[in-house]
C-alpha cells in the first residue's frame, strides 16, 4: 500500500482530519492510519442507510450455509434459467476465474465474482451472529481482491482480452462496488476487530482509485447511470478525498445528461426493457435520497425531480394488473408496486402511486385508462384498474438499445386476475440455443415468414427513434391509435424484412381493436413483395400448464382449473392449420423464463403466394364461465372481394361487426353498414338496432337504414 497517495489524496486541512494532519507532519504513519481509521468508525455524517452501531436487522437470521462455503471459497452464480455454477479455489480466489463452459459459458459469471456479491452472505452472518470468523473471510478476500487487482491506468477494463476475462475494473463492475457491495459492507462490519486501522486505510485508498478510474472512463446507458451512481457515492460518502466534490458534479453531470440521452419522453429508459429501466430508475432514486439524507440538493438540477417523476408515470402506465411490468426484451415481468410506493414517498401529491403501491387500498385510482406511449411504442389497452381488469399491451415501438429483441408487433395480455398470453423473458448472456430463442421471433407473440423471424439488428438506425424527441410523435412512428370510453384500436407495421439476410420482403401490419371491457380481434396481414409462395406462423405464447385445441373451429382454450382462463377464436378458411408445441427443443418453441418452464405455444399457419390474413378473436373468462360466442365470420361485402371485416355472435342475440380493412376516405359497404373509414366496430343489439359505433380515420358510419353520429 502507498499511504504517501492515500495522504495525498485527503484534504487534510478539513477540520475532522487535524489528528490525520498532524500524524502525517510527524511522519507517524501508523498515527495518521488509526486517525483516520478513528475518524471513519466513529463520524455521523455523512449518513449511508445504516451504521455499524446499528441493531441487526430481523431478516439476519442463521442458519448460514452459504456463508459458510464462502468461508471455504466456495462460490456458486447462477444467472437467468441457465445452470449454476460453482468455483472452489484454495487460500485464495483466482479474481480472473469463471467455471461456466460450453454453451452456457458467459462473462456473467466473472463479473458477479469482481462486483464482489458474495460479500453480503458473509456480512449477513457476521451481523446476526458476531462470530468473528465470518467478518475475518470477509477481510482476507477483500484485501486479497485489492492486493492482485491494482487499477489500469490505460485501460477501461471493458476491453478484456481472454476468453471470458476478467472483469476487476469492468466500468459497469466498479461503479457496482462503489455504489453497492462495498459500502453495504463497510458500514455493517466497520466494528470488527478484523477491519483494522490498516485494512480500513486500504479500503479508503482503493475507493479513491476507483473513484478515478471512473472519472476516467465514462460509458453510455445503464452502464453510466450505474458508473455515476459509483462516483456520486464516493463522492457523497468519502468528502475528506479533495477530489469528492469533483466527483459528485461529474457524476450529476452525467446523470442529468442520461435523462436527455437514455430516457425517451414518455419516461421509458430507451433499452426498452423493464428491468434495466428499473434499475436506472432506482439509481436516480438513489440520487435523490442520498441528496436529500446529506443535505446536497442544491447540488442538482432544478428539474430532475419532475423528469424522475415521468419515469413513474410511464411505471403507473404500464402496469399489469397484478402490478408487474411486462418483461420485454431481457427482462421479466417486474413486480413494481415497491418502487411506486417510493415513488409516492418521494412525489407524495402522486395519489395514484399510492393506490398501486398499496393493494388498490389508499390513494387515488389513476385517471389515465388506456394510453399511447409513442416514444417506447407501447400501447396499452385496459378495461379499468381493478385486480380482475383486462389488458393488453402492444409492442410497436422501435429496436431499444443494447437489450433488443426480435419482437415488433408483440403483445401480452392479462385479464381476470391472470396473465394469458406472455412474453418468454430473458435468459443468460450466454451462447445456448435458450438464449438465441428468447432474443428471437420465435420466442415472441408475433409473425414468422418461412419459418424465419425479424432482423432489425443489422439496421442500425432502427434501434431507437431519431431525435428530435422533443415532439409529440417521434420521427419515423406510423403507428395509428385511436382510444374512447368503448374501444381501443392500434395498428402498427414491421417491414424490415425476414431472415438472416432480410431477403423475406415481407410487410406484416397488425391491428387489434379491444371492444371493452370483454375481448380483443387480433388481425395480421402479411403482403410479400413477390409471387412467391410463403408460409406464415402466427404464435401465442400461453401462460397455463395445458390448452386444448378445438379440431373443428381450431380454436384453442387454456386448461385452467378454478383460474381465468383464454379462448383463441381464428376467423377459419380452407388454408388455415395450427397445433400446440410445447417444451420442445429443436428447434426450441414453448419456453418461458422466471421459472424456466415448458409453455404451449399456439401456432396457426398459412401457406400462400399472395396477402395472406389471419383473423383471431381473443376472449378471456373468470372462474368458471364459458365463451358466450356463437360464430365468428367475415362480413358480406355488397360489392364482393377479399374479407374485409368479421361478425361476432354472441348468446345473449347481439352482434359486432368489425371492419379491419377499409381505406381512409373511401366508403366501404356491408349489407348493414358503410364507412368511409380504416377500421370501424358496430354493435348491433338483439333487435338489430345500433347500440355502439366506433371509426377510426374517418368521417361517418351508415347503419341501415339509419345514420349513427360517430363519438369516437
Amino acid at each position: 500500500m502507498n499511504y504517501a497517495d492515500l495522504f495525498d489524496a485527503l484534504d487534510l486541512g478539513r477540520p475532522e482530519l487535524h489528528e490525520v494532519q498532524a500524524a502525517v507532519a510527524a511522519s507517524d504513519k501508523t498515527a495518521a492510519l488509526k486517525a483516520l481509521a478513528q475518524h471513519l468508525r466513529h463520524r455521523t455524517t455523512p449518513r449511508w442507510y445504516f451504521r455499524w452501531q446499528d441493531s441487526p436487522e430481523a431478516s439476519e437470521q442463521g442458519p448460514f450455509p452459504e456463508a459458510e462455503k464462502i468461508l471455504r471459497h466456495e462460490i456458486t452464480y447462477g444467472f437467468h434459467g441457465a445452470p449454476d455454477f460453482t468455483a472452489t479455489f484454495g487460500e485464495r480466489i483466482d479474481w480472473g476465474a469463471n467455471p461456466t463452459e460450453g454453451e452456457h459459458g458467459t462473462h456473467l459469471w466473472n463479473e458477479c465474482l469482481n462486483r464482489h456479491f458474495h460479500f453480503a452472505p458473509l456480512v449477513k452472518a457476521y451481523r446476526a451472529t458476531g462470530n468473528e470468523r465470518y467478518a475475518q473471510g470477509l477481510v482476507r478476500d477483500w484485501m486479497d481482491w485489492i492486493a492482485h487487482n491494482p487499477r489500469p491506468i490505460d485501460s477501461s477494463g471493458n476491453d478484456v482480452a481472454r476468453p471470458y476475462g476478467c472483469y476487476a475494473w469492468q466500468t459497469l463492475t466498479t461503479g457496482i462496488r462503489l455504489e453497492n457491495t462495498w459500502l453495504n459492507a463497510l458500514y455493517r462490519c466497520l466494528g470488527s476487530p478484523a477491519f483494522t486501522d490498516e485494512v480500513v486505510s486500504m479500503i479508503y485508498l482503493s475507493i479513491h482509485d476507483q473513484a478515478l478510474h471512473l472519472m476516467q472512463w465514462p460509458t453510455l446507458n445503464n452502464w453510466l447511470t450505474e458508473e455515476s451512481m459509483g462516483l456520486f457515492t464516493a463522492g457523497m460518502m468519502f468528502p475528506e478525498f479533495r477530489a469528492a466534490a469533483s466527483w459528485r458534479r461529474t457524476a450529476i453531470e452525467r446523470l442529468y445528461g442520461q435523462l436527455s440521452e437514455e430516457v425517451y419522453p414518455d419516461g421509458v429508459e430507451y433499452e426498452l426493457a423493464a428491468g434495466y429501466g428499473n434499475w436506472v430508475v432506482r439509481n436516480f432514486i438513489n440520487l435523490l435520497e442520498h441528496a436529500r439524507r446529506n443535505d446536497l440538493m442544491s447540488e442538482l438540477p432544478d428539474d430532475l425531480e419532475p423528469r424522475l417523476e415521468k419515469m413513474f408515470d410511464y411505471m403507473l402506465n404500464t402496469t399489469m394488473p397484478d402490478g408487474t411490468l411486462p418483461g420485454l426484451n431481457d427482462s421479466y415481468n417486474v413486480d413494481v408496486t415497491d418502487l411506486l410506493a417510493t415513488g409516492y414517498s418521494l412525489f407524495p401529491h402522486r395519489k395514484d402511486f399510492l393506490y398501486l403501491a398499496s393493494g388498490r387500498e389508499k390513494g387515488t385510482r389513476p385517471d389515465m385508462m388506456s394510453c399511447a406511449q409513442p416514444y417506447s411504442g407501447h400501447y396499452v389497452m385496459r378495461s379499468g384498474w381493478e385486480a380482475d381488469a383486462l389488458y393488453m399491451l402492444v409492442d410497436s415501438g422501435p429496436f431499444g438499445s443494447a437489450h433488443q429483441h426480435e419482437d415488433k408487433l408483440h403483445f401480452v395480455l392479462h385479464a381476470h386476475g391472470k396473465q394469458h398470453i406472455l412474453d418468454p423473458g430473458n435468459y443468460s448472456y450466454d451462447s445456448s440455443r435458450w438464449r438465441r430463442y428468447v432474443l428471437s421471433t420465435p420466442g415472441h407473440n408475433t409473425i414468422l415468414v418461412d419459418g424465419l423471424g425479424q432482423n432489425r439488428r443489422p439496421h442500425r438506425e432502427t434501434w431507437t427513434w431519431p431525435k428530435p424527441w422533443s415532439a409529440p410523435t417521434p420521427p419515423g412512428n406510423d403507428t395509428v391509435w385511436s382510444s374512447t370510453a368503448d374501444f381501443d384500436y392500434v395498428r402498427g407495421t414491421y417491414n424490415d424484412g425476414y431472415g438472416p439476410d432480410n431477403d423475406r420482403t415481407v410487410t406484416h401490419t397488425r391491428s387489434v381493436f379491444f371492444v371493452k371491457p370483454e375481448y380483443w380481434v387480433v388481425v395480421d396481414t402479411l403482403s410479400p413483395s413477390d409471387d412467391t409462395p410463403h408460409s406464415y406462423e402466427s404464435l401465442f405464447h400461453l401462460d397455463t400448464a395445458q390448452a386444448h385445441v378445438d379440431h373443428q373451429t381450431l380454436s384453442v382454450r387454456t386448461g385452467n382449473t378454478g383460474e381465468a382462463n383464454l379462448c383463441i377464436i381464428p376467423l377459419r378458411d380452407e388454408t388455415l392449420h395450427n397445433r400446440i408445441v410445447c417444451g420442445q427443443e429443436e428447434p426450441v418453441q414453448g419456453w418461458a423464463n422466471a421459472p424456466w418452464r415448458a409453455v404451449p405455444t399456439a401456432v396457426y399457419a398459412k401457406t400462400a403466394p399472395h396477402t395472406v390474413r389471419f383473423v383471431f378473436v381473443l376472449y378471456p373468462t373468470g372462474p368458471g364461465h364459458d365463451i358466450p360466442i356463437v360464430s365468428l365470420e367475415p362480413l358480406t361485402q355488397v360489392e364482393g372481394g377479399e374479407v374485409k371485416g368479421v361478425e361476432i355472435t354472441f348468446t345473449d342475440g347481439r352482434s359486432d361487426m368489425v371492419l379491419f380493412s377499409g381505406q381512409k376516405g373511401r366508403e366501404t359497404k356491408f349489407s348493414v353498414f358503410s364507412c368511409d373509414g380504416e377500421a370501424a366496430v358496430v354493435r348491433l343489439r338483439k333487435n338489430g338496432a345500433p347500440e355502439k359505433t366506433f371509426l377510426v380515420n374517418g368521417t361517418f358510419i351508415h347503419v341501415i337504414p339509419q345514420t349513427v353520429p360517430d363519438y369516437s
